[in-house]
């Protein structure tokens, strides 16, 4: 409904993992560029960590896909809720060994380790990308810094590892012996914001400026530049504006979705953030 309304070939702020759809500010340009410095000195375990819907997670899915293209080894798994044994299968399925269910966790790490080696021999690169660490079942931890000493100890591969900010004190035990560099995606700026809105819209087939300037700074000032907020609070904006029949999104309109997104807990108390940026 609102592609048609506003003249889009897709939907600009859906919440999808999708590198087509990855927006390369300044901020996660620089980040891309230091991660896969990491990459190319080889080095063991490069760490990103950021705020919640910062975009450490398509972030990572545009380091694999690129890894994959520049003819190195990618393996991806994602975390969340994993325990060791389901970590080691986990892995064991994204180097396509085709492991068992009923694998035991030495015949898994034996697979894993035996596949390392054989890359080893043939001078080949791998990377491993690893999203939400911090979600992941404790019993992960011993593993995971053994899969660490591993990396270290053959030089040819390396981890990459996004974690939430907040929770990096807790991971420090388990990463800080072993991170080469930590890189850190701040809050997208306000001129950021706006080119990021944009760059959204002409990819969804949109040449015209929805968003007013106004609109854009109250984006800005809610989000506080968290780019999955901003998604949020744009595609409601959408919804509302055709709802409403406008031709232009203002920041009145913003403030009333920004209300609701409130009410909701989606996003901070409004009436906070008005007094502080009114």
């Amino acid at each position: 409904m609102i592609e048609s309304y506003w003249g889009l070939t897709a939907s600009p702020f859906a919440n999808r993992l999708d590198a087509r759809w990855f927006h390369e500010s300044p901020v996660h340009e620089e980040a891309l560029a230091r991660l896969f410095y990491v990459i190319e000195q080889q080095r063991g375990l490069g760490v990103l960590t950021g705020g919640a819907g910062s975009g450490k997670s398509l972030l990572l899915k545009v380091v694999g896909h690129q890894v994959r293209r520049s003819r190195r080894h990618h393996a991806g798994v994602d975390l969340v809720g994993l325990d060791a044994h389901e970590l080691l299968w986990q892995i064991a399925s994204a180097l396509q060994l085709a492991p068992n269910p009923a694998a035991t966790r030495w015949t898994l790490w034996r697979s894993v380790a035996d596949h390392i080696e054989s890359l080893k021999l043939a001078r080949a690169q791998l990377v491993f990308t690893l999203e939400h660490i911090e979600r992941a079942d404790g019993s992960c931890h011993n593993l995971l810094e053994r899969l660490f000493h591993f990396a270290e100890a053959k030089g040819s591969v390396t981890f990459l590892v996004g974690a939430r900010s907040s929770e990096y004190s807790k991971l420090a035990r388990l990463l800080g012996s072993h991170a080469d560099l930590r890189v850190e995606l701040t809050p997208l700026m306000l001129e950021d914001t706006g080119d990021f809105i944009q760059d959204m819209l002409q990819r969804a087939g949109c040449e015209r400026a929805i968003f007013g300037g106004d609109a854009v700074i109250r984006l800005h000032a809610l989000s506080r530049g968290c780019p999955r907020t901003l998604c949020r609070l744009c595609e409601l904006s959408l919804i509302a504006g055709m709802a409403e029949e406008r031709e232009v999104i203002d920041e009145d309109l913003i403030d009333s979705v920004a209300e609701e997104l409130a009410a909701s807990n989606e996003v901070e108390d409004f009436s906070v953030l008005q007094h502080e940026y009114v």
